[in-house]
């Protein structure tokens, strides 16, 4: 087990209708938008660190290294051909006609685990992305002798539902704390979904922004990030909300324009 404890913190941006425009594509003009910003693009930072290892950006005059990841590849055939796997077992419930996953699993003893089983299969392709930036970040750094830099992944989804708010939350909280002394390159993760809404206790609905931290005491760091994520929703013509959650991730249940991702465990 890791020594390092993460925090994750919930808000949302309400929004009435998704963007037009590609979720990365806005987040790289937002970043760019800043002054403090250096697009490691720039000619001068590709002859200096190479094409594919190194991060994206240097945010708040060279106060983070942070690299973009958008999810893409989604995960339903690997969780059906799973879960195809699971219910071929004798005893398993038969379904006739469209019946919901939920219905199925919960008729299973062993329904933690094969949801457990889905989750990691969802979530593959965050921990893979983490573990890229997590390269590109340390690289970045030592290349460029930014020590003191923190390291910021800016995960986004906008188009893969079955990964949704907690499965990327829950996926980085499983990775980053697996390992004692892993992914010592990124201090702080910010998620960005517009797959799906959520819903506040209040009744507000938006799209989930995740902050997950190695610290939540005061600090510059984090005192920049409040201020990007609120000129994020912003730029979106919205207003930050803070959602408190417990530590309970059905604080996350998505709400899905067109209703949610359909399953076919039976073939």
């Amino acid at each position: 087990m890791a020594d390092t404890e993460l925090y994750l913190t919930l808000f949302i941006v309400p929004s009435p209708a998704r963007p037009a425009e590609r979720l990365e594509v806005r987040m790289k003009r937002f970043l760019e938008a800043e002054r403090t910003t250096e697009s490691l693009d720039d000619e001068r930072f590709a002859r200096l660190t190479g094409s594919n290892g190194r991060a994206d950006y240097l945010v708040g005059s060279r106060r983070f290294v942070a690299e973009l990841k958008t999810i893409n590849g989604d995960p339903k055939d690997r969780v059906e051909q799973r879960l195809r796997e699971r219910l071929a077992l004798p005893g398993s419930p038969l379904a006739f006609g469209q019946v919901g996953v939920s219905q199925v699993l919960e008729r299973l003893p062993d329904e933690q685990e094969v949801l457990k089983v889905m989750n990691d299969l969802s979530g593959r392709v965050v921990r893979r992305h983490l573990q890229k930036a997590n390269e590109q970040i340390e690289a970045t750094k030592s290349l460029l002798r930014l020590n003191d830099a923190a390291g910021l992944a800016i995960i986004m989804n906008d188009s893969e539902r079955m990964i949704d708010a907690a499965n990327i939350g829950y996926s980085i909280k499983s990775a980053m704390e697996a390992v004692a002394g892993s992914y010592l390159g990124i201090s702080y993760v910010w998620a960005s979904i517009e797959c799906h809404r959520i819903r506040t206790p209040a009744g507000i609905d938006g799209f989930p922004q995740l902050l997950v931290t190695k610290s939540l005491g005061p600090s510059p760091e984090l005192d920049f990030l409040a201020r990007m994520l609120n000129a994020w929703a912003a730029s979106l013509g919205s207003i930050l909300h803070s959602v408190p959650h417990n530590g309970d991730w059905n604080t996350m249940l998505p709400i899905y324009d067109g209703g949610p991702p359909v399953l076919q465990p039976y073939g």
